[in-house]
């Protein structure tokens, strides 16, 4: 008998206007000790039918048929007080936003006792001080963790937090919601590690929410691809991935972005600058010894964000230039120093011949229109209280560029069909009318009708499905091509910067430790970091292993050793050039 039997779900959301049959007819079963991925795009239904399982539909949704058995119980048929009941004890649910999950003013302890509390749980202030502790310990963390605030705690160790008071009450069914959505690949395997160990130690069922092909090929035992609500293939991993049946499948698993096979023979003699040094008259925008330090007030000490570097962007030879490491490497601080957002502590920003943090208001202005951003998180980039025209139409009209709200309706309708969308299903729209890939393309549309010089682009495509990100790769790369813009593209995603970088920089703790062409830095990395970083991606073939089969402390350890090492400065790329310190 499985563990877990679904037939025929239904679920539907009813409007004043309309019915949207957001889950339809869906059936599977799941044994005990194994791992099914839900996998579809944006809106395929897979988190609503993870939340019925849950009873968790947000109104005005409502579960319309089908049984969900669990041990003889159907947990569709539930009453309210019996579902809470059986959460965390029969089945629990890792939120794919960590960030937003735990409560901001609690100590992590509190959050984890909190729920054990509610199902009559009872413990001694010492005694509970060491269930929280040995539960951190389960989930890779410190045993003091459990004293800690969450803005205190990286983003991998919050999403362990949500891993750890999911299994605190043993439950049958555990489900992940993108639990890694938004982390890089370093904190990534950290996480499927931990929850793979978690769940091979209770015997749970587990069920994976999410639309990265590779993660599912490194981690589920089954697969479930889901499209407008139905299960349109369900296999084992190996059998869909080497003989997928429907078009959308295989759609799915060639929209991840291609990596080289490693190749240990590509290899290029260090230099110490990548590229001749620039003219001056052929100078966009230059760094001359730039870093940036963080104060840490009286409690805490320094951060050095970025150690000294000098690099500069031709004026006459457009490049895409990746910056690339996990969270808290720096690429973020180096980009808002392009951006003039943050000032240096050391050394001069210059564009176009003057320091954009010491120069005049025409300069700034004009600085301000020829070096945009595309920002990570395509939910808080517009204001949600006007229509995304408005974005558009303020810089358009305030620097001058549309002459009236015509020809600036014009230059917008011209920029989204470049970054494929449509223009008439569009204007007029609220942010929160389109889907995550529509306001990321628009926020690269709205940089291109600035026709800026320079592009400085943070996380792009982090929080769009895998089909999406290849034409924003294709967008940015016509930026380039088409419009002759350079482009700073900011990831900690290997595979899609061998997909659209001239030159590829690797970031670890301020440092630039690599850099070259892609050829060179992914498929031959000589840093241990950059080795830990493509050994990291999850790779969408389930017969090759994640980092060979090794353990991420093995990894860590050996990089552990290189402290210290000088930066590995690769091939040279006409049009760049950098330099660093040590």
């Amino acid at each position: 008998m499985p563990l877990l039997s679904v037939r025929n779900l239904g679920v539907t959301f009813t409007t004043d206007h309309l019915q949207i049959n957001a889950v339809r007819d869906v059936n599977f079963d799941l044994d005990a000790g194994t791992k099914l991925g839900f996998v579809g795009e944006s809106g395929s239904g897979k988190t609503t039918t993870a939340l019925a399982l849950m009873g968790m539909i947000p109104r005005p949704g409502k579960v319309t048929s089908g049984t969900a058995m669990l041990e003889g119980e159907d947990l569709l048929a539930l009453s309210p007080r019996e579902v809470i009941a059986r959460r965390l004890t029969t089945g629990s649910y890792i939120p794919q936003g960590a960030m937003n999950s735990l409560n901001p003013v609690a100590r992590v302890r509190t959050s984890v006792l909190d729920g054990m509390y509610d199902h009559g749980v009872r413990m001694g202030k010492t005694e509970a001080r060491e269930f929280v502790a040995d539960l951190m310990g389960k989930v890779g963390l410190p045993a003091d963790t459990g004293d800690r605030y969450p803005h205190e705690l990286s983003g991998g160790m919050k999403q362990r937090v949500c891993i750890a008071i999911a299994i605190a009450m043993k439950p049958k069914l555990i489900i992940a919601d993108e639990p890694t959505s938004a982390l890089d690949v370093i904190t990534q395997r950290q996480v499927m590690e931990t929850l793979d160990k978690v769940q091979s130690e209770l015997g749970s069922a587990l069920i994976l929410i999410g639309h990265d092909m590779g993660l599912m090929a490194q981690f589920v035992d089954r697969l479930m691809i889901m499209r407008k609500g139905r299960i349109v293939e369900h296999g084992s991993t190996r059998e869909i991935f080497n003989a997928p049946k429907e078009s959308y499948t295989k759609t799915l698993i060639t929209s991840v972005p291609a990596m080289p096979a490693p190749d240990a023979s590509v290899a290029a003699a260090p230099h110490t600058q990548a590229g001749p040094a620039l003219p001056e008259n052929d100078r966009l925008l230059s760094f001359e010894n730039v870093s940036k330090v963080f104060k840490g007030g009286f409690f805490r000490e320094d951060t050095t964000a970025v150690h000294p570097v000098d690099m500069a962007f031709s004026a006459s030879k457009p490049r895409i230039v990746a910056v690339v490491g996990q969270s808290g490497s720096g690429k973020t601080t180096l980009g808002r120093l392009m951006l003039g957002f943050t000032p240096p502590s050391s050394g001069r920003v210059v564009y176009k011949g003057k320091d954009i943090n010491a120069s005049d208001r025409a300069s700034r202005v004009a600085f301000r229109r020829e070096v945009q951003a595309v920002f990570q998180d395509p939910y808080a980039s517009f204001n949600p209280f006007y229509t995304v025209d408005h974005a558009f139409l303020v810089p358009l009209m305030r620097f001058g560029i549309a002459k009236s709200k015509a020809e600036a309706y014009d230059r917008m309708a011209d920029s989204m069909q470049k970054v494929g969308l449509d223009p008439r299903a569009i204007f007029g729209s609220h942010a929160h009318q389109l889907s995550g890939g529509q306001r990321q393309r628009l926020m690269v549309a709205r940089a291109l009708s600035l026709r800026p010089k320079l592009l400085v682009a943070d996380e792009p495509v982090s929080m769009v499905d895998a089909s999406l990100r290849a034409s924003i790769l294709d967008s940015i790369r016509a930026l380039r091509d088409d419009h002759g813009i350079s482009v700073v593209y900011i990831t900690h995603d290997l595979a899609t910067a061998y997909r659209a970088a001239d030159y590829v920089i690797v970031l670890y703790h301020g440092h630039i430790v690599e850099a070259g062409v892609p050829d060179e830095v992914i498929r031959a990395p000589q840093h241990p970091y950059s080795k830990l970083l493509v050994d990291s991606i999850p790779w969408p073939d389930p017969d090759h292993a994640w980092a060979g089969g090794r353990k991420l402390d093995a990894d860590q350890m050996a990089l552990a050793e290189s402290a210290g090492a000088k930066a590995i400065l690769r091939s040279r790329l006409d049009g760049f050039s950098i330099g660093a310190s040590n």
